[in-house]
């Protein structure tokens, strides 16, 4: 079941991305570990009060905090999300970056409670930095549609700009891409690799488009014997050698 906002739904938005539906990881860092402790009930503490001083010890004399849950499944930093306590997520964010893709039994990342508790400001901070908007938890749900689940439309509504402007800059990434690998540019290709490579559905539109008749980078580096572009184009996987004129490969 989709939920609409006027105008755009949200099957169309996913559209927006190269497989139409929600993003999903084989590897993921997944905080299980209940912990009741006296440090973890400090650190809770200190996160919904915005104790940053008394935080950022915490985190320092207890390095392992980042990753153990509380009772209703929220890492620190999936407790500072659904509660809006921006200073205490960017604190331990800094402090642990590997905090803002970790999720928990149910699949649900700090963007997710943060969605669906209406923290607009969370939200768009961790959309900013990072996170996944069209991540999928365990349920099948991403956060627009969490979001639109409990109401939030103001939330929906800038999840969808996040996408759209996401899908928008991956489109663009692929045409100086391809205009790279046509001219040989080896210092644009590997500007915009560094630029664009941190998730897997990007890069499969960045290197190949999104549709059956556009050009792939790889083998348009192959056709102009660019041979140095073409080694670091392999240190990725996510490429199609096949013609989609003549369906040959090279």
């Amino acid at each position: 079941m989709y939920f609409r906002l006027p105008g755009l739904d949200i099957k169309s938005v996913m559209d927006l991305t190269s497989g139409g539906s929600p993003s999903t990881s084989s590897s993921e860092d997944v905080a299980s570990e209940l912990d009741n402790s006296d440090a973890m009930q400090l650190v809770r503490q200190a996160v919904l009060f915005e104790n940053i001083e008394l935080l950022a010890d915490l985190f320092k004399v207890n390095p392992w905090v980042w990753n153990r849950v509380d009772r209703h499944g929220r890492t620190p930093l999936m407790l500072a999300a659904h509660n809006g306590k921006l200073n205490s997520l960017r604190t331990i964010l800094l402090l642990s970056p590997k905090s803002l893709n970790l999720v928990n039994e149910r699949g649900k990342t700090a963007l997710h409670m943060a969605s669906e508790s209406g923290e607009t400001g969370i939200v768009l901070e961790l959309v900013e930095i990072g996170s996944d908007p069209m991540k999928s938890d365990k349920e099948g749900h991403c956060a627009l549609e969490l979001a639109q689940m409990a109401g939030h439309n103001e939330v929906a509504a800038r999840l969808i700009d996040a996408i759209q402007k996401e899908s928008e800059d991956v489109n663009e990434a692929h045409i100086m891409l391809i205009s790279a690998c046509i001219s040989g540019s080896s210092e644009a290709v590997n500007d915009i690799l560094s630029k664009n490579m941190d998730k897997k559905q990007n890069r499969e539109v960045i290197f190949n488009g999104r549709n059956e008749e556009d050009d792939t980078a790889l083998l348009i580096a192959c056709t102009n014997g660019h041979i140095e572009i073409v080694r670091h184009l392999l240190q990725f996987e996510e490429h199609l050698l096949q013609n989609h004129i003549t369906k040959d490969t090279r």
